[in-house]
């Protein structure tokens, strides 16, 4: 059994998206993109996107939501995914070590013969499509894990099949040069220029208290269920070197440092942490305000 947070990152693409509007924003960077959803909305309403992170997984879901314009996958190329195809091999044990210990050794072999099928897709959209599907097979799974008798039980190719499939919906083009990138802040801050960078801060040693589904999508994808996250978190300013409050303070700094193209930086918060990113943001910004719809949502806004 695995802890499951009840909240995890809370990003709202219909705010972000009212908050563009009212500022004429009509390109967006987001360099902690996380799961791109809300860039999706962003694209949907015709405002030019690009995101990066340093968790593939997350970059192949943006391939398939932020720069996949128009393909989908068909019923044929679904049943290739889900299913374990005549006459090829399959690593099956691939994900054992998980067996027992977070699921049933069906749901280990479905894993590694979905890892080998998505692999062998043969568009970056299709990837990103079906990994995003796929990711809410495990969520499932997981939630099951820890409440047994309130949810049915459902064949992992039919689950597979539904997510897959509600992933379509999500598919739409906006006549707009939309990119994603693997990288850190500053990669994707010099590659992707924009009206506004919308940043959602990592927290402290934010490796260390990622979400649980998060990291076991990444090593899925990776094909390695030993998987440490902390290796891809070592090297940047959020890593473990910003436990202390001046350390972190800086790191956000050159985040914002590297955001200074921008007319626009709009960092998101909490009632908690308001004051602290206001104080950063004024370092770097002439004029700053606040939009503050909940406790748990609080925008501070710079603007050149």
């Amino acid at each position: 059994m695995i802890d499951l947070p009840a909240r995890t990152r809370r990003v709202s693409g219909t705010r972000l998206l009212d908050l563009c509007r009212e500022r004429g924003i009509t390109s967006l960077v987001d360099p902690f993109m996380g799961l791109p959803m809300h860039l999706n909305v962003l694209k949907r309403h015709g405002i030019a996107v690009h995101g990066g992170d340093l968790l593939e997984w997350f970059v192949r879901a943006g391939e398939g939501l932020v720069v996949n314009d128009f393909t989908i996958l068909r019923d044929a190329e679904v049943a290739e995914v889900v299913e374990m195809l005549p006459g090829r091999i399959y690593p099956t044990d691939l994900f054992r070590a998980w067996e027992g210990v977070f699921f049933s050794e069906d749901q280990c072999r479905y894993l590694g013969v979905w890892h080998a099928n998505v692999h062998a897709l043969r568009s970056d959209g299709q990837t990103g499509l079906a990994v995003l599907g796929l990711w809410h097979v495990l969520c499932h799974w997981l939630l099951k894990a820890r409440h047994p008798d309130e949810m049915i039980d459902i064949p992992p190719s039919e689950l597979a099949w539904h997510h897959i499939r509600e992933t379509e919906r999500w598919v739409v083009q906006n006549g707009k040069r939309n990119t994603v990138r693997r990288a850190d802040y500053a990669a994707t801050l010099a590659a992707a220029r924009a009206d506004a960078v919308y940043i959602t801060p990592p927290g402290r040693a934010g490796a260390k208290r990622i979400d649980a589904r998060v990291w076991m999508w990444e090593a899925w994808w990776q094909g390695d269920p030993y998987l440490n996250v902390d290796r891809l978190y070592r090297d940047t300013v959020f890593g473990g070197r910003t436990n202390d409050d001046a350390s972190y303070d800086r790191a956000i700094g050159d985040v914002l440092a590297a955001a200074e193209h921008a007319s626009h930086v709009i960092v998101q918060s909490t009632a908690k942490e308001c004051d602290r990113f206001e104080r950063l943001v004024k370092a770097h910004r002439p004029n700053v305000e606040i939009v503050a719809p909940d406790a748990d949502e609080i925008y501070v806004i710079g603007r050149s």
